[in-house]
C-alpha cells in the first residue's frame, strides 16, 4: 500500500511535467508561466533527497552526537524520526499540491534564503532571487573570514592574563563588518553600477546618457558613495577602539561582576528610551492619564507657524538611543564573546569548528540586529538573562548562545 502511494506521488510529480497545471495561488504570475511546471517534481526531488540523507544517517553505526539544551542532536532515533515524518509528509503531497499549499519553487528559494539571512546573520529583508542570493553569500563570506581568525586564536589554551591579539583583531573586525553590513541594502544593483562606472568608461557614457533622462539613479549612487566613504571610516575607528579594548582583558578581569553591571544598565537605558519616553510622549500614557507628560512647546498652539523647537527629552532619547546602539550592546556582546572563546579555549562542547561556528555567527547576529533594531534588544537581554541565570540554569549553554536562540524565538513569535 505505501509502495503504490508512493508511485503515485511520483506519477503526479511526472505528469506535471507533461501537462501545465494551474497558476500557483500563492505565487500568482500573470500570463504564461514556465516555473510552476518544475515546482513539484522539485519539491518531490529534494523531500526524497532528505529522505535518503536521514536514511544514512539514522543507519550509521557511530553517529555523532551532540546535546544542546538538554536534546540530543543528530542521534539515530532523531534521524529516524524526521525521515518518518518526511515520508508522510511525502504521501500527503497530492493533497497539498492540490489545495495549493506549496509556492513556487522560486518563492520558496527566496523566502528560505531571506529567512537565512534574517535570523542567523541579522540581515534584513531581499527584494528577489538575486537580492537573496547576494545577501546570503556575503554574510557567509563575512562569517568565513571571521571564522578563520577566531580559529587561530582559540586553538590554543589561553591564560586570563593575556588575551591572543588574533583573537583582539577577530572582535575588532567583527565589529567593522557587522556595522558595515548593517548599513548595507540587500539589494546589489545600485553597487554593481557604482563598480561598472568606475572600472568599465563605455558604462560610464551610457550612463551619462540615462542620467539627462532620469536624475534618481545618480541620487542613489551618490548614496551608495557617501555610505561607503562614511563606513570606511567608521569601520576603522571600530575596529581599532574594539581591538583595544578586547586586548586589555578587561572583559576577564572583570568577570562576573562586568557582566552583571552591563545586563543592568542594558535593561535601565532600554527600558527608559523604549518604553518610558514614548509612553510619556504619547497623547493618553498608559491610557489612564489625560495629557501627554512630555509636552512639545508648540503643543498649546492652535497652529504652528514656525520650525519646531526641539526638546530635552528628544535630544535625551537620540543620546541613549546612540549610547545603547554604539557602545553598550557593543560591550556587551563582545564580553560574552570573549568569555565564550576563553571556556572554547580550555574545553570543547561541540568541538572546535562547531563551537567557533556557532560564537561568530551569534555575534555577527546580535551585533547586526542591535545597530539597525535596537527597539526590542533589551526584552531579549532580559528575558535571556532571567530565563537562563534564575529559572533554568541548568540547561543554559553560554550567554552568547542563549541570547541568539531566544532573540530567534522572539523575532518569529512577535
Amino acid at each position: 500500500m505505501w509502495a503504490l502511494l508512493f508511485c503515485l506521488v511520483m506519477a503526479s510529480c511526472q505528469y506535471s511535467l507533461l501537462k501545465s497545471v494551474q497558476p500557483d495561488p500563492a505565487s500568482p504570475i500573470h500570463g504564461h508561466n514556465q516555473i510552476i511546471t518544475y515546482s513539484r517534481p522539485v519539491y518531490f526531488c529534494v523531500l526524497c533527497g532528505l529522505i535518503l540523507l536521514l536514511d544514512i544517517g539514522a543507519k550509521a553505526r557511530h553517529p555523532p552526537t551532540y546535546v544542546v539544551y538538554g536534546l540530543k542532536l543528530f542521534s539515530p532515533r532523531s534521524l529516524q524520526s524526521a525521515r518518518d515524518l518526511l515520508i508522510v509528509f511525502l504521501y500527503c503531497f497530492p493533497a497539498i499540491s492540490l489545495l495549493g499549499l506549496f509556492p513556487q519553487i522560486n518563492t520558496f528559494c527566496i523566502y528560505l534564503l531571506e529567512q537565512i539571512d534574517m535570523l542567523f546573520f541579522g540581515g534584513s529583508a531581499v527584494s528577489g532571487m538575486l537580492s537573496a542570493v547576494y545577501s546570503v553569500a556575503r554574510s557567509a563570506s563575512a562569517a568565513a573570514v571571521l571564522h578563520v581568525f577566531c580559529f587561530s586564536a582559540v586553538k590554543e589554551p589561553w591564560s586570563t592574563q593575556h588575551i591572543p591579539a588574533l583573537f583582539s583583531a577577530f572582535c575588532g573586525l567583527l565589529v567593522a563588518l557587522s556595522y558595515h553590513l548593517s548599513r548595507q541594502s540587500s539589494d546589489p544593483s545600485v553597487l554593481l553600477s557604482l563598480l561598472q562606472c568606475r572600472l568599465f568608461h563605455k558604462f560610464l557614457h551610457q550612463n551619462l546618457e540615462e542620467l539627462a533622462a532620469d536624475p534618481l539613479p545618480r541620487k542613489m549612487k551618490e548614496s551608495v558613495k557617501d555610505i561607503l566613504k562614511s563606513d570606511l571610516v567608521i569601520c576603522s575607528l571600530a575596529a581599532v577602539l574594539s581591538f583595544a579594548v578586547s586586548a586589555s582583558t578587561v572583559f576577564l578581569s572583570l568577570r562576573p561582576f562586568l557582566s552583571v553591571v552591563l545586563f543592568a544598565l542594558a535593561g535601565a537605558v532600554g527600558f527608559v528610551t523604549h518604553y518610558m519616553l514614548p509612553q510619556l510622549r504619547k497623547h493618553h500614557p498608559w491610557m489612564w492619564i489625560s495629557h501627554p507628560i512630555l509636552k512639545n512647546k508648540e503643543y498649546q498652539q492652535r497652529e504652528v507657524t514656525d520650525v519646531a523647537h526641539l526638546m530635552w527629552f528628544e535630544k535625551l532619547y537620540v543620546w541613549l538611543q546612540c549610547f545603547e546602539k554604539y557602545v553598550l550592546y557593543p560591550a556587551i556582546i563582545l564580553n560574552a564573546l570573549t568569555l565564550d572563546a576563553f571556556s572554547i579555549s580550555n574545553y570543547r562542547r561541540l568541538g572546535t569548528h562547531w563551537d567557533i561556528f556557532l560564537m561568530v555567527i551569534a555575534g555577527m547576529k546580535l551585533l547586526r540586529t542591535s545597530f539597525c533594531n535596537p527597539v526590542h534588544q533589551f526584552t531579549h537581554l532580559g528575558f535571556t538573562v532571567i530565563f537562563f541565570h534564575f529559572d533554568y540554569k541548568d540547561i543554559s549553554e553560554s550567554f552568547l548562545l542563549d541570547f541568539f536562540m531566544v532573540s530567534i524565538l522572539f523575532s518569529k513569535a512577535s
